[in-house]
């Protein structure tokens, strides 16, 4: 209830301004923030950040090397290989859940274990079929984490948001990033 009113100051503050879209770059809060009717409050629609900044013409060029994980909770429902074959990346898509889904590693560890050790196998026949793929591309942070526990079999994980900027401004992405915040005003609610 708190979030949905500072969503309403938010909305009130800024009432100037005409909102494109609620940009989320996780599933699971995108469930949380229909759940406080953002979109109503914004009049806007719920939108996942890559896929906003790629229909609005953002161009980029991502490693050819990629494998993709496609999140339970998907902000992209489930368009994520579509999206990267826009940027004429085609993804070899890994089936199976990554077993972090939330609070399940801590409360079933046991079934987290299991889903974790059937991924790893797919990453595993994955690699093989497309001869050693490193890349892991997924749109969920959470994913990011449970995906993270096979970085021992060479794989790079990384949020589909955080390549797109790489490709955009290479290495130094996250420091022009800090930089662009550095700058920006802060309002309180």
């Amino acid at each position: 209830m708190r979030v949905a009113i500072i969503l309403s100051q938010i909305r009130e503050r800024f009432g100037h301004f005409q909102f494109t879209a609620v940009a989320v770059s996780c599933g699971t809060c995108r469930e949380a923030l229909v759940g406080m009717n953002a979109p109503a409050i914004f009049d806007a629609p719920m939108a996942d950040v890559s896929r906003l900044f790629i229909d609005r013409g953002l161009t980029a060029d991502i490693s050819p090397d990629c494998l993709y994980h496609a999140p339970c909770h998907d902000s992209l429902d489930g368009e994520g290989p579509a999206l990267l074959k826009r940027l004429g990346q085609p993804a070899t898509i890994v089936p199976h859940c990554c077993g972090e889904a939330g609070t399940l590693a801590l409360s079933r560890p046991d079934i987290s274990a299991a889903m974790r050790a059937r991924k790893k196998d797919a990453f595993k026949a994955a690699m093989e079929e497309t001869t050693g793929k490193t890349l892991v591309l997924t749109n969920c942070p959470a994913c990011i984490s449970g995906l993270g526990r096979n970085q021992g079999m060479g794989l790079k994980i990384r949020h589909l948001a955080v390549e797109l900027a790489r490709a955009v401004d290479g290495d130094q992405w996250l420091k022009k990033s800090r930089a662009w915040q550095e700058r920006a005003k802060v309002v309180s609610f």
